[in-house]
């Protein structure tokens, strides 16, 4: 996937709102979509992982440690 310069901007800038924050909890919501709560500065937001911009299906985090 190759994105332009503006989008690139917008990603980092959009992610980088998650530096700092605690999580509080994780789950699957009722459409299998993975989320987790989060607490930032006393603020609580919830974040559910898609695998694109429309949510057309659920996503999936690489690089976390096998539950086994």
């Amino acid at each position: 996937m190759h994105i332009g310069e503006r989008e690139k901007e917008f990603y980092q800038k959009y992610y980088k709102s998650l530096e700092g924050v605690t999580i509080k909890t994780s789950g699957l919501s009722e459409d299998y979509f993975p989320f987790f709560t989060f607490d930032k500065d006393g603020k609580e937001f919830r974040c559910e992982i898609s695998q694109d911009p429309e949510g057309n299906g659920p996503g999936f985090l690489f690089g976390l440690p096998r539950p086994d």
